[in-house]
């Protein structure tokens, strides 16, 4: 894409449009400038001569960072550019007249792609700037412009110039929106960027995008951005000549030490060795190296630790046996100082290639493993039941249709689909409204029974057996069921009445029956404290709020909605009735299978019943997208709807009991000692698992044997990846960790893959029960013992 930017007396204006460059090795025509303005870019650029005044006003603005050329005519200037030692060019766009000059620059453009051709105007003539711009060229300026505006177009041109070369030099050996993303991520690299921004530049969501760079055979966008950086590091590495320091602090590394880490642990290269040996080119081939392997960057041999990560993942490349030992020592001193040495440590970790051990500490015993239970649920569903597996909810008519009218039942087959949300959909809401309309499309207008939610296929208990009670009421603590919504969550939104002591304003969503909230919250005064407190009764299924709202505040808080199923019952029979549906009998469900269903059919078997017909269905994402949301954000709702599909799917009901029998089989399968695993639940919220450090390592030993290794990785948490539960720790290792956390009290938890500054490849366990301490110092201390592991 090309960055045109006007400078006028006003301001700068962008404008966008596509280009293609291609990289060559430069040349100094001149002696180069040693000054170097934070944020510029020091470049080889050509100056045609045509208006003497102009050039006097750009020359000035540029020599002191940029090596400028003075052209005579189009001729020298275009003899000049076929050197290839040029960054870019700045044209005079009205020499000798308008038309001239067009011709010209569509011919620089055509015949030198590599080089930013950026066009001088005089400030008098607005309408060029739309003209220059269909020409395509890199950047726009006014003459009479002020020295810092001229420099502001030229580096804004010449870096989206170098994106722009590094994107089209990987189109052809690798898919969309692989290039793209590159690109985006060099022209935009430092400290400001994002996700969400590369993203949206891109037309994807975050996720969206993650899922094709993926299929793209890319990293994830942190990493694209991290490689954006380092490309654009190399360039002011090398072509620039500034100091690592310089970098740095420009691309928004907090020390040189930072940015040579990420550089070496990507590269393999020191900045000295891509100062010296090439700059751009010299990263660019280290990240994408030139060979017959037609295969993506992630999977390719190199010396980038990431890859050497799916190397070992995918077993398409041998490792160097050996390598350098751990610090066993700086391990042992950290667990052994107070108040650490009280807590119970578990530790192991084992060289991916060759499982030699390199770190072993009580790895044999067991551990209470908080979240890194879902790294057993995950992989158990991942294996039994496929990446690609899909839950599909179902609306089935169980009488005869004529005329818009059912005589019989509408009947929903619910299959636990966890993705029935905001993280999937706009909101569950949103879910019910698409089954409602394709009801009301297939000509539905009058039924004249009921409308039943078939569960039958799953136990009618919510709550895994050892929930804590005191975690139900949370909305980490939701519970689930064969049909449930929004994760198992409601949202409460609280307004302040009138004056302090009347009734607040309370709503919530999603919308089941509308006695289910109790509302005795109260308005405060201004300067009161906004709390809201919410209990459920089991007696009358209602939820109960307390609490006051201060004049001036609106408060939004989520708790678990605790009758999961019938609330959701009751939101998809509104959304069938403002679909134009009318159903005579309301709404009801089937918890037990043989239950009658409209004439003739059973709950449980209404797909076999020969009177009913398929009106409606959802199919939710693939697993492997279900489970990025489990490992990533650790998701507890979507874990506990998993094990409890397994138990369905691969055991004789959906329910806790038959889900973790399932669990265990696989895990026996998959080489686990029987004694080395006590399954509870799924999320790992239950302080009755319990797991040792070796059966962890067994479980992502197998997991990464599987063709699709990569992508179950993937779905971990990466430091620095929003949202994730590593997004605040580890920094540094981005690219390099891919783990699971946990933690509830007393309890943390890391687990996961991680490169060496070797590439040597790791898989660790490391679990911490009984401290006693806050989350944040043993987390720190996890994190230590990962960098030492790492080093």
């Amino acid at each position: 894409m090309i960055n045109s930017e006007v400078a006028l007396g006003w301001g700068v204006t962008h404008y966008r449009d596509a280009a293609s460059l291609a990289d060559g090795p430069k040349v100094p025509a001149s002696s180069r400038s040693s000054a170097f303005r934070p944020g510029g870019t020091l470049a080889t650029l050509a100056i045609l001569q045509a208006d003497a005044r102009a050039v006097a006003r750009l020359y000035p603005a540029l020599s002191g960072e940029h090596e400028v050329v003075v052209c005579s005519s189009w001729e020298s200037m275009g003899r000049m550019l076929g050197r290839n030692d040029f960054d870019g060019c700045l044209v005079d766009a009205d020499h000798p007249d308008r038309e001239t000059a067009s011709r010209e620059i569509e011919s620089l453009r055509i015949r030198h792609p590599g080089v930013a051709v950026i066009a001088y105007v005089e400030a008098n003539y607005p309408l060029a700037y739309y003209d220059l711009g269909g020409l395509g060229v890199a950047g726009i300026l006014a003459t009479d412009a002020a020295p810092p505006a001229i420099r502001a177009v030229i580096d804004r041109a010449l870096a989206t110039a170098r994106a722009d070369r590094i994107a089209r030099g990987l189109e052809g050996r690798y898919a969309s929106p692989g290039p793209d993303a590159i690109g985006w991520a060099v022209e935009h690299a430092g400290p400001d960027t994002s996700v969400e921004k590369l993203a949206a530049a891109l037309g994807h969501t975050p996720r969206s995008l993650r899922l094709a760079l993926e299929n793209a055979g890319f990293p994830a966008p942190t990493r694209v951005l991290l490689w954006g950086r380092l490309l654009l590091a190399g360039a002011r590495l090398g072509r620039d000549g500034r100091t690592v320091e310089d970098v740095a602090f420009s691309l928004g590394y907090a020390t040189a030490t930072s940015l040579a880490r990420a550089m070496k642990s990507q590269t393999g290269l020191t900045p000295h060795e891509v100062s010296e040996r090439g700059g751009t080119e010299r990263v660019r081939d280290a990240l994408f190296p030139e060979t017959g392997d037609s295969r993506s960057p992630t999977v390719r041999l190199g010396k980038i630790a990431s890859v050497a990560l799916f190397a070992f993942l995918t077993g398409c490349a041998t490792l160097g046996v050996g390598g350098s030992g751990v610090d066993r020592g700086s391990i042992d001193a950290l667990l052994g100082t107070s108040p650490l040495d009280r807590a119970h440590f578990g530790v192991l970790a084992i060289d991916a290639r060759t499982g030699r051990t390199l770190y072993a500490r009580d790895a044999q015993r067991w551990f209470v493993p908080a979240s890194n239970q879902k790294i057993l649920i995950t992989a158990a569903a991942w294996t039994l039941l496929g990446p690609q597996y899909r839950f599909r909810t179902e609306i089935w008519a169980s009488g005869p249709l004529e005329n818009g009218r059912l005589d019989g039942d509408l009947v929903l087959v619910g299959s636990g689909d966890p993705s029935l949300s905001a993280r999937y959909w706009e909101s569950g809401t949103e879910a019910l409204r698409a089954l409602s309309d394709s009801v009301a499309t297939a000509g539905v207008r009058h039924v004249t029974g009921s409308l039943l939610v078939d569960v039958s296929a799953w136990d009618s208990a919510s709550v895994a057996p050892t929930r804590e009670v005191d975690d139900l009421i949370f909305d980490y603590g939701a519970t689930g069921g064969a049909f449930a919504i929004d994760e198992g969550e409601i949202r409460v939104v609280a307004r302040p009445g009138p004056w302090p002591g009347l009734p607040a304003e309370v709503e919530w969503s999603p919308r089941g029956t509308d006695d289910f909230v109790l509302s005795r919250v109260r308005t405060g005064r201004a300067d009161a404290t906004t709390r809201i407190t919410a209990r459920y009764l089991p007696e009358t299924r209602q939820l109960v709020l307390d609490g006051n709202v201060a004049l001036g505040t609106v408060d939004t808080v989520a708790f678990a909605q605790r009758d999961p199923v019938r609330q959701a019952a009751a939101a998809l029979s509104r959304s069938i009735e403002d679909a134009g549906v009318t159903v005579e009998q309301g709404w009801g469900v089937r918890w037990t299978p043989g239950e009658a269903v409209g004439r003739q059919c059973l709950a449980g078997a209404v797909r076999g019943c020969p009177r009913a017909r398929l009106l409606a269905s959802l199919e939710s994402p693939p697993l492997q997208e279900l489970v990025r949301g489990v490992l990533g954000p650790s998701q507890n709702w979507i874990a506990e709807q998993l094990i409890l599909a397994l138990g369905a799917e691969r055991g004789e009901r959906g329910s806790w009991p038959q889900g973790i029998g399932v669990v265990e089989a696989f895990l026996r399968e998959a080489g686990v000692d029987s004694l080395d695993v006590s399954a509870r639940d799924g999320s790992g919220l239950s302080a009755y698992n319990l797991v040792t450090p070796r059966a962890l390592i067994r479980v992502l030993q197998y997991m990464a044997a599987r063709p699709d290794a990569p992508i179950y990785r993937a779905a971990m948490a990466e430091p620095g990846e929003k949202d994730s539960t590593l997004e605040e720790r580890l920094s540094g290792l981005e690219g390099r960790v891919f783990a699971k956390t946990g933690t509830i009290s007393n309890v943390n938890s890391l687990s996961g893959y991680l490169v060496r500054e070797s590439g040597e490849g790791v898989i660790f366990a490391i679990l911490a029960n009984g401290a006693g301490l806050d989350d944040g110092e043993v987390e720190a201390t996890i994190d230590e013992i990962v960098r030492v592991l790492a080093r």
